[in-house]
């Protein structure tokens, strides 16, 4: 399976998706088809979702909505909180320059196709724009610039408070028939065809302070940000056993084969399959989790052996005590006493 139909990333920007169907008049059951979503994973948070199926996503709504500058409309409706916890380390970002630094860093975390590079230019820094090698486009190039451009023009502007504009846009294809829409949604000098894509912001905004910079909350926010972009990566290694391991961490307790197989798009055998490829079966992986939170919850002193035994998924005291014996040869009793 290549990286593109891991089903590894946070789903926040499929409710972005719907409000912008509900505006644009369609409804999210004419475009799923063949995506491989489902309508109730529009509004969940537990859906992680491939790159594959948001590129079958905006396929379909492009055919769906039938106008030509629908890269544009759909990009200028896709806010910060489409990446998430991540957009709460960009906020808190002492600058706007240190945001869109902090999010170059991220860009396999936020599916980003390109990568950035900035020179300063007397009073304006030019920001060149490359496709990642390998990475292909969802529709066109247009297209994906188009969705670029728009949506990081938005971002800015809920970065900074306020109003923004490019400074100058360059595009490395021709003008489309709707290049006056260009005109409309960035009211600065845009040139087509050119070399290269490169946009320009003036200095002082890149240097000016973000109205929510906090420090320790983009500490905290990146550590968040930094353990998810690790599980995407684990992901696209392949590791079967840490995808698994990742999967049981993030879920509920005592998830059971069926549904972790759901989360890494695969069925529930093929899953055993991989596992036992590996010498390794779910149900041991399983209890190793369940031994994981137990420890934690029962290093509080106040937690009760019951009380950790329903947060680890267990409404019969009993059993929960049976594995935990099997599991390490004492009592949950004893093994606090010890630890």
């Amino acid at each position: 399976m290549s990286n593109d139909h891991q089903a590894v990333y946070p789903a926040a920007e499929l409710f972005l998706l719907k409000q912008f169907m509900k505006r644009e008049g369609i409804a999210a059951s004419q475009a799923l088809p063949g995506s491989g979503l489902t309508l109730a994973q529009l509004n969940s948070a537990e859906s992680p979702v491939s790159m594959d199926q948001f590129d079958r996503l905006y396929r379909n709504l492009y055919r769906l909505a039938g106008r030509a500058d629908f890269g544009l409309a759909l990009g200028s409706a896709l806010s910060l909180s489409r990446w998430g916890l991540t957009a709460t380390a960009l906020l808190s970002s002492k600058t706007l320059g240190d945001a869109l630094a902090t999010a170059d860093r991220m860009k396999a975390l936020l599916r980003s196709r390109f990568s950035l590079s900035v020179t300063l230019e007397q009073d304006e820094y030019r920001v060149q724009v490359e496709r990642l090698q390998g990475m292909s486009y969802a529709l066109n190039a247009a297209y994906a610039h188009e969705i670029m451009l728009a949506s990081l023009q938005q971002q800015i502007r809920q970065l900074l408070g306020r109003d923004f504009r490019f400074s100058s846009i360059d595009v490395n294809y021709p003008a489309p028939a709707h290049a006056r829409e260009y005109e409309r949604v960035f009211a600065c000098p845009i040139r087509f065809d050119q070399p290269q894509t490169t946009f320009c912001i003036h200095r002082e905004l890149m240097h000016a302070p973000l109205p929510l910079a906090n420090p320790v909350v983009k500490q905290q926010a990146m550590a968040a940000a930094q353990a998810e972009l690790r599980r995407v990566s684990i992901a696209h290694r392949g590791d079967i056993l840490l995808r698994v391991r990742s999967v049981l961490e993030q879920g509920e307790a005592r998830m059971g084969i069926d549904e972790v197989a759901a989360r890494l798009n695969l069925s529930a055998r093929t899953l055993r399959r991989k596992l036992a490829a590996q010498e390794s079966a779910f149900q041991t992986l399983q209890d190793e989790e369940t031994l994981r939170r137990a420890s934690l919850y029962l290093a509080d002193p106040l937690a009760k052996v019951p009380q950790v035994a329903l947060q680890c998924g267990f409404r019969d005291v009993a059993s929960f005590r049976a594995l935990f014996h099997r599991l390490t040869g004492l009592s949950p009793q004893q093994w606090r006493q010890r630890n």
